[in-house]
């Protein structure tokens, strides 16, 4: 057993005098260079563990001489090239890790001969091609991760034959055609995760006999019909994610057989009926905005505890959260989905919006539809006007600048792979964050708003970092003007910074951190490192609250993952009103995105997107 530690450099040859050595351990150290030739003289080893370290180059074909090794460890690091078909010669393997590197190419078929693999991770990569139909032949494995890559064509049926299957994870991949129904098949499966895939077709019924599942992830597919009753056979089941499908009818049948439940989250689909049922005493995340429920009520056993959000559905009356009551109104256009009728317009907000209730106050806010804004001197009056409250991708461009292009698939290419290049998104139409009803009112009612994105930033030249992306809202009149970098948005803007680079001039505090910025300014009022890799090239996703009681607050969050943490990456006292500076006659403001490459080739992509306000509150001048 060696377990060496703070190393630095490259790998010393006399560590290859050690013929009789079992276990290696060098872990979360800077260690360097390719991985030695010399590792092929330890043929007696077991266990090799040499993750988070900086390793680069290719996998070497000799690898597949450890007939002896049960276990192998290299993930993080920057390893590249394609995985060698001799891997499938370590006859003895029981556990390969190769997750967050660089490889390329396709899965070798050869992996099928590793008959003792358990547990098998080559997640976060850039692994291309389908997955192989052999995989199904190794019998004894119990995890395959292949997240975050870039393999397509269908789900083998094959993986049916994993009968010791415990987890299955398939996200963020181009996989297309149905979920399979022999899935059902697997009968110690724990979680199955399939989310950010176009994925297409309905659920299975057959999933209702995975009956020791924990987590169901399927967001962001194309996934529809309605959701098969087997799946309240699922009663262990803690984790629900259905959101940003096209699935609908109603659900609350489903969703009250499961009692475990701590995560609810079917956002962005078409859901109806009565709200789905919130008893679960486990329940942190309750997130069912966006869909056509009508009627329910919504009773947490810890209300301090649930992060919910109920806004964007057709809910008439008065709908109670935590003991009050928030008034919830239909939306104009909200007339049937899978047959089920769910209402009509709201003559309150004079029929061209509804009433959304909000997760920081609890309290009605009217919303109105696109091209109509609320009247200064009537909140409950959704007038004619160039104002949306609600922007979700797919929506036309106030702006369009520098790079920046919209792909065929509706994803934004802010910069495209070259140096100096500059790009810069904005949503159309824009929207009204303060309603100031005189000059006597310095920022009258402020609204809050609520941002959601998904996007990547590839590594620059020698995986370096270019320098970012922000999300920025900037006042309307920016729009004459070049609207690329921060600062080009002009004095009177708020930015989210993703930056990849380290500018000691800007004090940024590394070069992988997420900052707030306002005025334009490159250096951010406050910043955190974040917590995982930008320019990986992997999907991204982020939420930006902006609460706007008190003095105003700030938070971002960042996940690989489709669902928004528990806890925030940042958090920054920020005043909209100090920043943007309103007045009766100019408070539209633009919500987008802007990237620069810098001196790196670094791509910046915006896959989908969100814009959200309300929570209003008295702005202050503080």
């Amino acid at each position: 057993l060696l377990l060496v530690c703070e190393v630095t450099g490259t790998i010393p040859d006399a560590l290859f005098s050690l013929e009789q050595l079992n276990i290696l351990v060098l872990s979360g150290n800077p260690v360097t260079g390719n991985l030695p030739m010399g590792f092929s003289r330890l043929t007696n080893l077991e266990l090799l563990f040499l993750p988070q370290n900086s390793f680069s180059g290719s996998l070497p074909s000799e690898l597949g001489n450890f007939t002896a090794l049960t276990c192998l460890d290299l993930s993080y690091n920057l390893l590249s090239g394609s995985i060698p078909s001799s891997m499938g010669n370590m006859a003895s393997l029981q556990r390969l890790e190769l997750l967050y590197n660089k490889l390329t190419g396709t899965i070798p078929a050869t992996l099928s001969r590793l008959h003792s693999l358990t547990y098998l991770d080559l997640a976060s990569n850039r692994l291309t091609g389908s997955i192989p139909d052999s995989i199904g032949f190794i019998s004894a494995l119990k995890f395959l991760g292949l997240n975050h890559n870039l393999l397509h064509g269908s789900i083998p049926a094959s993986l049916a034959s994993l009968q010791q299957l415990e987890r299955l994870t398939l996200g963020d991949n181009q996989l297309s055609g149905g979920i399979p129904a022999v899935l059902g098949d697997l009968p110690v499966l724990q979680n199955l995760v399939l989310f950010s895939n176009p994925l297409s077709g309905s659920i299975p019924t057959a999933l209702g006999k995975l009956t020791n599942l924990l987590g169901l992830f399927i967001t962001d597919n194309q996934l529809h019909g309605t959701v098969p009753s087997t799946l309240s056979n699922l009663s262990k089941l803690q984790e629900l994610l259905l959101g940003n499908n096209q699935l609908c009818g109603p659900i609350d049948p489903i969703v009250r057989a499961m009692r475990n439940l701590s995560v609810l989250f079917l956002r962005g689909s078409q859901f109806s009926g009565r709200l789905p049922s919130a008893s679960s005493p486990s329940l942190t995340q309750y997130r069912v905005g966006g869909n056509f429920f009508s009627h329910g009520e919504v009773k947490f056993r810890n209300c301090s505890a649930v992060v919910w959000d109920t806004s964007g559905n057709c809910l008439a009356g008065s709908l109670r959260v935590c003991g009050r009551a928030s008034n919830q109104r239909p939306a104009a256009g909200c007339a049937s989905f899978c047959g089920v009728e769910v209402g009509a317009a709201d003559p309150l907000c004079g029929g061209h919006g509804y009433c959304s209730v909000n997760a920081f106050t609890a309290a009605g806010e009217c919303v109105c539809d696109p091209n109509y804004m609320l009247n200064s001197s009537n909140s409950n009056a959704c007038v004619s006007g160039a104002v949306g409250a609600s922007l979700a991708s797919g929506s036309a461009y106030a702006s369009l600048r520098g790079s920046a292009s919209v792909l065929s698939n509706g994803s934004i290419l802010l910069t495209g792979g070259a140096p100096n290049q500059q790009g810069a998104a904005f949503a159309s139409p824009v929207m009204r964050l303060f309603h100031i009803p005189d000059k006597r009112s310095p920022c009258g009612t402020q609204l809050g708003f609520l941002a959601a994105f998904s996007f990547a930033m590839s590594p620059g030249g020698q995986g370096r970092g270019g320098e970012g992306l922000a999300f920025v809202v900037a006042a309307a009149s920016s729009e004459k003007g070049a609207i690329v970098g921060l600062g080009g948005v002009g004095r009177r803007s708020v930015g989210v910074e993703f930056d990849s680079v380290l500018s000691v001039k800007h004090s940024d505090p590394n070069d992988n951190h997420v900052g707030v910025n306002v005025g334009g300014s490159p250096v951010s009022l406050a910043s955190a490192t974040a917590p995982l890799i930008l320019n990986d090239a992997q999907t991204k996703h982020a939420w930006i609250h902006y609460d706007p009681t008190s003095a105003g607050t700030l938070r971002v969050f960042l996940s690989s993952d489709p669902v928004q943490p528990l806890t925030p990456t940042l958090t920054a006292s920020v005043s909209l009103c100090s920043a943007l500076k309103p007045t009766a006659s100019d408070s539209l403001f633009l919500f987008g995105f802007v990237a620069l490459s810098g001196s790196q080739p670094q791509r910046h992509a915006i896959f989908s997107w969100s814009f959200t306000t309300g929570m209003s509150a008295e702005a202050s001048t503080s």
